[in-house]
């Protein structure tokens, strides 16, 4: 019989529950460990499998982000017979260092992080959604607001998620760099949410005018949580860029490496694995290529430069 998943440390407070606005998300660590009917001394044979450390930067917040990957790493932990770690950071930045430390093995990221860290990190797989590996990001407002172009924000509150994504930060201020302004300037006030899902919170509840956001979250969100997107309009889509991939630490075992490329790679062809993608709303996961991220790289260094 699979144990069932333990939470070992418990986010202290949510703001999603409590309705304020927070700087960084609370670590959530996840033991989905694996034992054997009839065994007696299981806590000790499952302290003594090899662990998989897997960090989750703050697309979603840690309540959220639990219940997204939650079957997914079951599922791993089951076909590799390993304990995961799941570890979720507070921005992107420290999920890049942990990993260039090899104090992960593997994380799930944004295209952005992706780009800043790709001399300290590997791409592993990416997933697939509506049969592409793209997505794109949503600039959206409350639809009590008169705002219908991004003009409109000229001296209101937004919201950005991470100082590293494209789409909660750096598209913004390409569009900004666009109009010869920048947020400073252009924006009465700013705020980091550090995480999609909280940003789209923000704005159905009228905390804040705007925000961009991660299509995949926000289309996600109106699949199972249409009432915190229900108050919204988009008014702005960016262009298709590289999908948030998978990627691991340069130091993971080649073979170990190969064994959850697998994993990943033949999920779609399994029912359990094909159940669990749909409900992440992904078709399948492929080998992914550097060339997916070449136009976020070449907008970074236009938009940001050294």
């Amino acid at each position: 019989m699979y144990r069932q998943f333990v939470i070992v440390l418990i986010m202290a407070f949510s703001l999603i529950n409590n309705g304020c606005f927070r700087s960084q998300p609370d670590a959530v660590e996840v033991d989905f460990s694996i034992a054997s009917e009839g065994e007696e001394n299981s806590e000790t044979n499952a302290d003594s499998k090899a662990t998989l450390r897997v960090a989750i930067a703050t697309v979603i917040s840690p309540r959220e982000s639990f219940s997204y990957y939650k079957d997914l790493f079951e599922f791993l932990s089951q076909q590799l017979n390993r304990k995961i770690e799941f570890k979720q950071s507070m921005t992107y930045q420290e999920v890049n260092d942990m990993l260039s430390k090899n104090l992960v093995d593997m994380a799930f990221i944004c295209s952005g992080a992706y780009v800043v860290g790709s001399d300290h990190l590997e791409l592993l797989v990416v997933p697939v959604v509506n049969g592409l590996p793209y997505y794109r990001g949503y600039i959206i407002t409350n639809e009590a607001n008169n705002i219908f172009q991004f003009e409109d924000f000229k001296g209101k509150s937004f919201t950005y998620s991470d100082p590293l994504c494209f789409t909660g930060k750096l598209y913004i201020d390409s569009r900004l760099m666009d109009m010869e302004t920048t947020a400073d300037e252009f924006f009465g006030e700013v705020k980091f949410s550090m995480s999609h899902d909280v940003s789209i919170q923000m704005v159905s509840r009228n905390m804040v005018d705007g925000a961009s956001v991660n299509g995949l979250i926000f289309d996600y969100m109106s699949e199972y949580h249409p009432d915190h997107v229900g108050r919204i309009r988009i008014i702005e889509k960016s262009g298709y860029n590289g999908i948030p991939p998978i990627v691991n630490s340069l130091l993971m075992p080649r073979d170990l490496r190969e064994e959850i490329q697998a994993f990943f790679l033949n999920m779609h062809e399994t029912s359990t694995g094909k159940e669990i993608l749909d409900k992440l709303l992904i078709d399948r996961f492929i080998l992914g290529n550097d060339s997916l991220y070449h136009g976020l790289r070449e907008a970074k260094n236009i938009y940001e430069p050294v």
